[in-house]
């Protein structure tokens, strides 16, 4: 190839025409008058022609120079058109144009001008004035080939180039193609995606966020940024999503184009500036900005949901004299130790729970700065609750540990404020949280307060209330009063309801109003219930075995109830005792049996399967759903005392207690009417078909002792609480 040529040409043999260079074409042909007619047509065209009379002499050439169109006679000595066209085609391009001119214009002939590698053929005689069009369109295709050719080529230097999955699926994320010039960010080879769906490649979480941003894109075009996960060989990294949709035949539906890009490096660095922004760098808890956000997050859920959280503020007890003494780096030693302790402190299985009360699973630890320090305790029910967090820390703080081969020994003031008691958003909170530290430290440091002084009063009231109601269980200071139920009818006692007194050995007798709800706090309800159970049948036997066979009836608390050792304490009461089953009733309030799970149906049905009776207690006050009352084995309802308050003259509590009536009598259960204080209460409710009768209107919950007397004087002849007088229903004074 010549200076020329090679300036003006842009790939050699068969390259695509420059903007400013005529299209070579060479002519061969032994035909000298035809080769001269051949050659004056086309440069009329305006084509730089070129002419050799044999096939031979047109090799020459082609070697010499290059043409972007080569034009063989088929008839010609020495070597025919298509051995001249066999030999050029395995020197030139495959889509450099070689045609065959002949006068032949049989099948045979055209076949053999294509299986020598003819692009296309010309038949003799020539319409001299369309031979340059037909040579222009042929370049145009020609030059249609060599555009598509660069095109795919780019395309395929663009793929390579991509460190992207690159794939095409149709609507229903069916895989049709697939690219990618990483394998180590495949999970199964690149054979295996092609004609599997997205869901059948990808594990749960990924397919899931795949499709849902196929759907934007059927819906907008294009979907990007979502993001998803995949745990690969190298370990786990980050994908981003692109997703554009295919235009399609007009009545087909369009495929989509997904461009998946590892982003690990870009996540692992956000991660890095979130740490850097929201955690302390010393000791790598979150840093007072992430910690205020943190409780102002809270503080919305707290709202949303109706429930309580606790901020702790703590300051280190002589941290300043470490830092004097010792110099900054062993005070960066002392706060990362503080901190490992104040983590240690708060896990869950390092909580000093209650007893039968799981500890508190979600606290976090921050720290402000310094050596300030803040927790956030979640989902509080009590105060107690910011209590057990703040007594675990003190104790983890004030273990001596070494410094610089010296033996340190630290504490800590703490200072608790309470949602919504000391303030409602995250700021408040602190600077109460803080206040209340200070009064620690006032208060002789290594201690807690809370902001509210009551409250600290309060906590400790409740302290020293646990305390004593175990000395109690310990000591027998416990003991149970029946309060009497009375059958509507016959007027003999037909049920007794236990009740449990403390006689305090300062305080005397102590009401269940002051102490239940502490029970129930610190999980003493538990033992103490069951006390009361065993108690209670050990009672019932007595009396059963001397020939008063009365049903006792005992409240379960919430917690009681989720014991999963209920049914197996119930069994053991009646065993030891040898009480009759039909002689102990379990009393439940509407909140325990709202809970319908499996394990409450449960726990009800083998109290069934036992002979157990189970009343429903306080019914009206809370939930009161029908559904619940058809789908549990229940035995009885007791219908509060708040309505039968009314009676008879508010006309709303006499229509509820009709409505009570009627649902009770339907499902066929058994009805308490409690809290009778008047005759007339007795007398509306017996005339409207109430079973059993309760209240101080016939006796008060008495001792055991009484009660022998109670039950030897109730007969169906000389009833106990009711006395028949001419007709009418009057106290008979207990």
């Amino acid at each position: 190839m010549n200076e020329r040529d090679a300036n003006e040409r842009d790939g050699g043999q068969g390259g695509k025409l420059t903007s400013v260079q005529a299209a070579r074409v060479l002519i061969v042909d032994d035909d000298a008058t035809a080769l001269a007619l051949m050659r004056a047509a086309l440069k009329k065209s305006g084509f730089d022609v070129t002419a050799a009379s044999s096939g031979q002499a047109a090799l020459t050439l082609f070697e010499a120079t290059s043409f972007d169109m080569v034009m063989l006679d088929v008839d010609m000595p020495e070597m025919s058109g298509y051995e001249a066209c066999a030999a050029l085609r395995r020197q030139a391009d495959a889509l450099l144009p070689v045609v065959m001119v002949t006068g032949l214009d049989d099948v045979s002939s055209v076949e053999a001008a294509y299986q020598s590698g003819a692009t296309d053929f010309i038949a003799k005689p020539f319409n001299w004035a369309l031979i340059g069009h037909r040579v222009k369109y042929l370049m145009r295709a020609r030059d249609a080939s060599l555009a598509l050719r660069a095109a795919n080529a780019n395309n395929a230097a663009i793929l390579r180039a991509l460190p992207d999955l690159l794939f095409e699926v149709d609507g229903d994320g069916l895989q049709i193609a697939f690219h990618s010039s990483r394998t180590d960010l495949l999970l199964v080879p690149v054979e295996h995606n092609i004609g599997k769906t997205i869901a059948q490649v990808l594990p749960p979480d990924a397919s899931r966020i795949m499709m849902a941003a196929l759907q934007t894109a059927k819906e907008t075009g294009i979907s990007t940024g979502q993001q998803y996960e995949l745990k690969l060989g190298r370990g786990t990294c980050w994908f981003e999503l692109s997703i554009a949709r295919k235009e399609a035949a007009q009545g087909q539906k369009p495929n989509f184009i997904i461009l998946s890009r590892e982003i690990t490096e870009r996540k692992d660095a956000e991660k890095k500036i979130t740490q850097l922004a929201m955690f302390d760098s010393l000791t790598g808890l979150p840093n007072r900005q992430s910690f205020l956000s943190r409780v102002e997050r809270e503080t919305r859920r707290a709202v949303r949901n109706g429930t309580s959280f606790a901020v702790l503020f703590m300051d280190l007890d002589g941290f300043k004299n470490i830092n004097d003494t010792l110099g900054h780096e062993a005070g960066d030693m002392a706060l990362k130790w503080a901190a490992d302790r104040l983590r240690e402190g708060v896990r869950p299985s390092d909580l000093v729970a209650r007893q039968d009360q799981p500890a508190l699973a979600d606290v976090e630890i921050a720290r402000l700065g310094g050596d300030e320090f803040t927790a956030l305790i979640v989902d509080i029910t009590c105060a107690e609750d910011a209590h057990l967090v703040a007594r675990r820390i003190l104790e983890m703080i004030r273990r001596p540990f070494t410094l610089l081969g010296r033996e340190i020994n630290l504490s800590t003031s703490i200072g608790i404020s309470v949602f919504r008691d000391d303030g409602d958003d995250a700021l408040t909170l602190l600077k109460h949280a803080d206040t209340a530290m200070y009064h620690a430290k006032e208060s002789g440091r290594d201690n807690y307060r809370f902001y509210n002084a009551s409250l600290t009063e309060q906590v400790i009231k409740r302290m020293a209330l646990e305390r004593e109601m175990r000395a109690a269980l310990e000591h027998g200071e416990f003991n149970l009063h029946y309060q009497p139920q009375f059958d509507a009818q016959s007027g003999r006692i037909c049920g007794l309801e236990a009740l449990i007194r403390w006689q305090h050995p300062v305080r005397g007798m102590v009401a269940p109003g002051e102490f239940i709800a502490a029970a129930e706090a610190s999980g003493l309800i538990i033992p103490i219930g069951q006390w009361v159970l065993q108690t209670a049948c050990v009672d019932a036997a007595r009396w059963q075995q001397a020939g008063h066979p009365v049903r006792v009836a005992v409240n379960l608390s919430p917690a009681q109830f989720k014991d999963t050792q209920l049914v197996q304490r119930v069994m053991d009461a009646l065993e030891t005792t040898g009480l009759a089953p039909m002689l102990l009733e379990l009393e439940l309030t509407e909140g325990v049996v709202m809970q319908d799970t499996a394990a409450t149906q449960q726990t009800l049905q083998a109290f069934k399967a036992l002979g157990v009776q189970v009343t429903l207690d306080d019914f009206g006050t809370g939930y009161s759903s029908l559904s619940y009352l058809k789908r549990m084995p229940l035995s009885c309802l007791k219908i509060d005392q708040s309505f039968v308050a009314g009676l008879p003259g508010d006309a709303k509590d006499q229509a509820i207690v009709n409505a009570i009536l009627a649902v009770a009598f339907g499902l066929g259960l058994r009805v308490v009417g409690e809290g009778i204080e008047t005759r007339e209460q007795c007398q509306i409710l017996q005339q409207m078909g109430c079973h059993a009768l309760q209240g101080y209107y016939f006796s008060r919950a008495v001792p055991t002792a009484e009660i022998n007397a109670l039950l030897a004087h109730s007969t169906p002849q000389q009833p106990s609480g009711l006395v028949a007088l001419d007709g009418e229903l009057v106290e008979n004074q207990l």
